[in-house]
């Protein structure tokens, strides 16, 4: 096995693992689990995890794309994984980062005021959206890997 087949795979597995462990299991069940701490509590101690899973997304994001020219012989490839990139660069420096101010002004317990919850809330579905943008890309390039493999076999 060439070694950018090695790293492409390890970087699918970490971005896509960062983006179902992280933000699709693990942040949501901290947020909603407001019997040991309140939700306030809760959406604070969130904030360092979200950010460090956009970092490993962003790392994967950036092996694949490094990779994928040596990786695959398609030229979509490259585009793909550039694309992906992209989003999880603006995700993990601007989306988040607005995303946890925005929920840190918010009143949870009491859900006050009304005007910035809907604020947070718009924004977390910009988060989920560009999340969705990243899957997609990256499941784009796992598919391609797997043609390109059976092509070469």
């Amino acid at each position: 096995m060439r070694p950018s087949v090695l790293i492409g795979h390890l970087a699918l597995a970490l971005a896509l693992g960062a983006i179902v462990v992280g933000h699709l299991l693990l942040i949501p069940l901290l947020c909603a689990n407001t019997a040991l701490v309140d939700a306030n509590l809760a959406r604070a101690l969130s904030e360092p995890l979200a950010l460090r899973c956009g970092e490993l997304v962003l790392a994967g994001c950036v092996l694949a794309a490094l990779a994928s020219k040596r990786w695959l012989a398609h030229r979509a490839g490259l585009t793909l994984s550039l694309v992906a990139v992209g989003v999880a660069a603006v995700d993990r420096l601007v989306l988040i980062p607005e995303l946890h101010q925005a929920w840190g002004r918010v009143d949870l317990v009491a859900m006050r005021p009304l005007a910035r919850i809907e604020v947070a809330e718009q924004l977390t579905l910009v988060h989920q959206a560009s999340l969705g943008a990243m899957v997609v890309a990256l499941v784009g390039l796992g598919a391609l890997a797997a043609i390109d493999r059976k092509i070469t076999s």
